[in-house]
């Protein structure tokens, strides 16, 4: 609000300084004056000049006041003119140009009401320099016809400048919109807030929708306004059919609206009802009125509906209502068309976001599934072995029983410890590339020390670009490599090395271990991939190859194309 106020400004500021020019031009072009009386002018004129550029500089030094800037130099524009009149009351004056700028500039920055204030104020600082430069021969007969123009210049500027700020209003309106949809809330709650902001937009005292459930094949019906403030239902009410037909009709891309009460339309011949096709953008040759039970129902003075129309189909209707004496006009139903049709979008936009959500948090399940079976499922199902191999050996060597019981808590302290760090890393933000490079270093250097196997971290180049979840993944594809080589490998060394180029992201880790048994391999390829890491890459668009050969260690390579945006 306030830039477009500044802009506003400025726009003025500009044009007052071309005025300034003007009357510089009016003091040189005066003849037939008193000398004295010329270099006044010129002098006055010269300082209207500087105070144009005060003006335009106040506006760029102190944007916050602009607001009360705009307002002193409207009323220092009406005091400048009587004493620019003074020393310019030849034909060449420019008072015209002076009275029709202030006007402009008021109609521009508020409307009608205080164009004509400042019209008011502008024919009295008038009618003062009459008096004072005609004296004794103020003739009240040649001075009436000038203010009365002026007057009527006056309206006809007000008006215009009162319908700019209307349209520049509903223009606004129409931005702001989007800013009533929270993706937290339910739809019914989306569409409630909506609804009252175009209430309060036409000034309507209830705004109602009426649309069909496609999916479901039913009706419902959506409140908003005065009456349905105090139900303790927040939910749209289902419709009969009988009722919904009744609603919906007329049931195509046709508006009317509805004023048989307002007498002074009847008066001045006006229609009281029309309707307008949208398809071919003109009043419909068949005139539609609601019918009897309907207005009975809405309890209506007047109405304005629009069809609901969402891609290309007929969906439902909109109402405002009044139950008062208020009007509607061919210019609201054009205007409510437009608000609903840019209404209609937000709300399949807001439909697909809410689904993306959805996506995203099964997604996220999906991965906390992989974390689980790597990480705690295995472990699991490791002590239900042993803890059947201890009932065995309870009965057949009591002494190993203690032995095996040690081994079990060694696996549920490390279960226990991962699991902690698993559920911080739940709790940490998705990864920039500079915090991957420092996390994997930290991580790869305490499972050095915890394990005793050596690690080798490479980035080729030093400083790589990742995407946050790109990032994120590639931390947890290396810790849960690590996690499989401490629990399966048996290996003395491990080297990870993560590169790019142009068009790919590679994470390459290679081990010494022992590779993974014969029946998972052919010919060196592994025949069974690891499902977690597998996972990861393919959400990634990427790919996964293992290569191994029992005895002889393994290597996992990740490739992931650089363009992606994750």
């Amino acid at each position: 609000m306030e830039d477009r106020s500044r802009r506003t400004e400025r726009i003025i500021g500009f044009a007052r300084l071309i005025l300034a020019v003007a009357g510089i031009n009016s003091a040189v072009l005066t003849s037939g004056e008193a000398e004295s009386l010329i270099v006044s002018g010129f002098a006055v004129a010269t300082a209207y000049i500087l105070y144009s550029v005060a003006v335009l500089w106040t506006i760029d030094r102190y944007p916050a006041s602009i607001s009360r800037i705009g307002f002193y130099s409207q009323a220092l524009d009406s005091l400048w003119f009587p004493f620019l009149l003074v020393y310019s009351t030849t034909s060449s004056s420019p008072f015209f140009l002076y009275y029709v700028f202030s006007l402009v500039s008021a109609s521009f920055r508020w409307g009608f009401r205080e164009t004509l204030l400042v019209n008011a104020a502008n024919i009295a600082f008038f009618t003062v320099v009459e008096v004072a430069v005609a004296g004794s021969s103020f003739d009240l007969g040649q001075y009436l016809p000038r203010p009365t123009y002026l007057t009527v210049l006056a309206c006809l500027i007000g008006y215009l400048g009162e319908h700019q700020r209307r349209s520049r209003r509903q223009l606004v309106a129409l931005n702001q919109l989007s800013s009533s949809i929270r993706v937290k809330e339910q739809m019914s709650g989306v569409l409630r807030e909506l609804m009252k902001k175009v209430q309060e937009l036409f000034r309507a005292e209830e705004c109602i929708l009426v649309y069909h459930a496609k999916e479901i094949e039913r009706h419902f019906m959506l409140r908003s306004g005065p009456r349905t403030e105090s139900s303790p239902q927040n939910r749209p009410l289902e419709l009969p059919a009988g009722q919904a037909e009744l609603f919906l009709q007329p049931g195509h891309n046709l508006g009317y609206y509805w004023n048989p009460t307002h007498r002074l339309r009847t008066l001045l011949g006006l229609k009281s009802a029309l309707s307008f096709d949208f398809d071919a953008r003109r009043p419909s040759g068949s005139e539609f009125s609601p019918a009897d039970r309907l207005v009975a129902l809405l309890e209506a003075t007047s109405i304005l509906s629009v069809p609901v129309i969402l891609n290309e189909e007929f969906r439902g209707r909109i109402y405002l209502v009044n139950h008062r004496d208020q009007a509607f006009s061919l210019t609201d139903l054009l205007y409510f068309q437009l608000v609903v049709s840019q209404i209609g979008p937000l709300l399949e936009n807001y439909r697909l976001l809410k689904r993306m959500r959805t996506l995203s948090v099964l997604e996220e399940k999906g991965r906390i599934a992989r974390d689980l079976h790597d990480g705690l499922v295995q472990s699991l199902a490791s002590l239900d072995l042993r803890l059947q191999a201890c009932g065995k050996t309870a009965q057949n060597s009591p002494a190993d029983v203690w032995q095996e019981i040690q081994e079990i808590q060694k696996i549920v302290r490390t279960e226990s410890s991962q699991l902690r760090e698993y559920m911080k890393r739940l709790k940490t933000p998705p990864l920039v590339a500079e915090e991957l490079m420092e996390a994997l270093e930290a991580s790869t250097k305490a499972f050095q020390e915890d394990t005793g196997i050596d690690v080798r971290l490479t980035f080729r180049p030093k400083h790589i670009d990742l995407p946050r979840r790109a990032a994120g993944e590639i931390y947890q594809i290396v810790h849960e490599s690590l996690t499989n080589v401490k629990k399966h490998a048996r290996a003395g060394k491990v080297s990870i090395l993560i590169e790019q180029n142009a068009r790919e992201t590679h994470v390459t880790i290679d081990d010494d271990g022992r590779g993974f048994p014969p029946e998972r391999c052919s010919d060196g390829e592994v025949l069974q991939l690891p499902w977690s890491i597998q996972e990861r890459a393919r959400g990634l668009s990427g790919s996964l190859k293992i290569q191994s050969k029992p005895g002889k260690g393994s290597r996992l390579q990740i490739s992931l194309p650089a363009n992606r945006s994750q």
